[in-house]
């Protein structure tokens, strides 16, 4: 599959304020070969403020992307590696890797969207004086907020959702879905919300951080083929993503 990607970046920074952008256009398009047509816009924009007389940083990043297939039939199916997705150490700090947002409604498991909107906010206290380790173990509280989406048309209206829509038709593991999103169906359509702690050693190669988070409203989903256990036949029975999350990377989460 032939595609064609734009990426730039931009920073700018005054002392106490800085802000960074980052911008991918990508487009795959039959005329170059590739057998799925679509465009997608991803962005996102980070702000970090320093403020105090010990440097509090109060960091912030919003992203959002979206995605429009165009063309005729099979043209019209975004392929699954090519879906926006949210989750992870560096995303939404809720979900495991790529967990949040629709979910397959057979299987459960995640299968991104054509929408994504996430937004952290971190509050980074000057490192304390600890015996030992000195200065160089610092502390970081945040809150992620946002999902994926089926449409990207479907990200504004739930801003204000704070649970999850029509969560009882997600218990529904008598007859198998084939859609979702819908009143009858598992709908994902709502904000999850999460809380947590980071820890930050200073290292010459840059910070080890672990973070700890509470999803406040994970989402509940039905599995009717559960292929992780060793017969992998039929097992019926109700989802839910976790309430807690753990993180361990290198570096600042943005």
């Amino acid at each position: 599959m032939l595609t064609g990607a734009l990426h730039a970046h931009s920073n700018y920074s005054d002392g106490e304020f800085t802000l960074k952008e980052l911008r991918e256009i990508f487009l795959a398009d039959g005329k170059f070969g590739s057998q799925a047509n679509f465009a997608r816009i991803d962005l996102s924009n980070a702000t970090y403020f320093d403020f105090g007389p010990r440097h509090w940083v109060f960091a912030r990043q919003t992203r959002y992307g979206q995605e429009r297939s165009f063309g005729d039939g099979d043209e019209q199916l975004i392929p699954l590696p090519e879906r926006l997705y949210a989750g992870g150490a560096t995303s939404h700090r809720g979900f495991p890797i790529n967990s949040a947002g629709p979910r397959d409604p057979q299987t459960g498991y995640p299968v991104g969207g054509a929408g994504v909107f996430v937004n952290t906010f971190e509050l980074r206290p000057p490192p304390p004086t600890l015996r030992w380790v000195g200065s160089d173990l610092s502390f970081v509280l945040f809150h992620d907020m946002g999902n994926a989406f089926q449409k990207s048309s479907q990200i504004w209206p739930s801003a204000l959702r704070t649970k999850q829509p029509h969560s009882y038709t997600c218990r529904n593991v008598t007859t198998p879905y084939t859609t979702y999103n819908t009143p009858d169906t598992c709908d994902f359509n709502d904000f999850s919300h999460a809380v947590g702690l980071g820890l930050r050693y200073h290292t010459p190669i840059g910070p080890i951080r672990g973070d700890f988070s509470y999803n406040l409203n994970p989402p509940i989903y039905p599995v009717f083929y559960d292929y992780t256990t060793s017969s992998q036949a039929p097992n019926p029975h109700v989802g839910q993503a976790g309430h807690f999350n753990f993180f361990f990377s290198i570096g600042q989460s943005f």
